[in-house]
């Protein structure tokens, strides 16, 4: 059992050094891909659906992690911002600039392809870490995973029909690894451990504007926002932990321009919540204080 999670383990960090691998790849901008249409719908599923789901089930792990365990995971989330900063910088000092984008890929200097090695092996050594505290915990991690397991073939279903919508007509798209079994990365140990289940929900530049007023709220907020692209819209209520407490709009077809909902929080406790709304365009995750 050991040597198989061990070798799991392994192809895992494989998959996430990606990120610190290939500076010279990196260098020249992506072509598009064919998928690209349906990667913001798919990141606002996840968000909406699955990492709520996922937050509260990484809550209840922090309950059994040893006290120096979790000042480790901390220490080790902050070294990983710092390696993703420098390859990020390092990244864009690669990059061509105006006509020189189409003309050539710049050539790698020593130093260049110096700090790429260092850059990688600095984050291989961080997952290897993570790695190690992942096993420790594997019991509680496969139990918290099995309670999920109902909920994953829904939403399989849903990114498939997702992929589906998206692709060129006649077309079937094979779903992406790494979005077999729903959970996508937060179904591999080492990702699961480095969720911080403390964070406030993630929030993305949606473009949507909205605004909550009143806020503070005593019992009835008006919520507006406008709607970049025609299609379904979800708004939702959670608490800090990213937990759904409530739907006030379930996948409702919305008009391009702008909208406003009204949300019932008045059985809520006073405390500090956000609303989330999601289009096709993106999530929009803002904060509102209950009185």
């Amino acid at each position: 059992m050991k040597t198989t999670l061990l070798k799991t383990l392994a192809l895992v960090l494989l998959a996430l050094l990606a990120r610190f691998t290939t500076v010279a790849a990196q260098s020249q901008p992506p072509a598009a891909h064919p998928g690209h249409p349906a990667r913001q719908e798919i990141r606002a599923y996840y968000q909406a659906n699955v990492l709520p789901a996922v937050r509260q089930q990484r809550q209840k792990l922090e309950a059994r992690l040893a006290t120096d365990d979790r000042a480790l995971l901390a220490t080790y989330r902050t070294q990983l911002r710092d390696v993703r900063q420098r390859g990020h910088a390092l990244r864009q000092s690669l990059r061509p600039r105006g006509d020189e984008a189409a003309a050539f890929r710049p050539e790698l200097t020593p130093a260049q392809r110096q700090q790429g090695q260092q850059l990688r092996a600095e984050g291989r050594g961080i997952m290897l870490n993570v790695a190690r505290l992942a096993q420790k915990y594997e019991a509680d991690i496969t139990r918290l995973g099995l309670e999920l397991q109902p909920r994953q073939e829904q939403w399989t279903n849903d990114i498939k029909a997702i992929v589906a919508k998206n692709a060129p007509a006649g077309q079937t798209p094979p779903l992406g690894r790494g979005h077999r079994g729903g959970l996508g990365r937060f179904g591999r140990p080492v990702r699961f451990l480095l969720l911080d289940p403390t964070a406030a929900p993630p929030q993305s530049a949606a473009g949507l504007g909205s605004t909550a007023f009143p806020n503070p709220v005593a019992t009835t907020m008006q919520l507006e926002y406008a709607v970049k692209k025609a299609g379904p819209v979800t708004v939702e209520v959670l608490d800090g932990r990213g937990t759904v407490l409530r739907t006030v709009v379930q996948a409702e077809p919305q008009e391009k321009g702008p909208h406003t909902v009204a949300a019932d929080v008045s059985t809520l406790p006073a405390g500090t919540y956000f609303y989330k709304i999601t289009t096709r365009t993106g999530v929009e995750t803002k904060r509102f204080v209950k009185q």
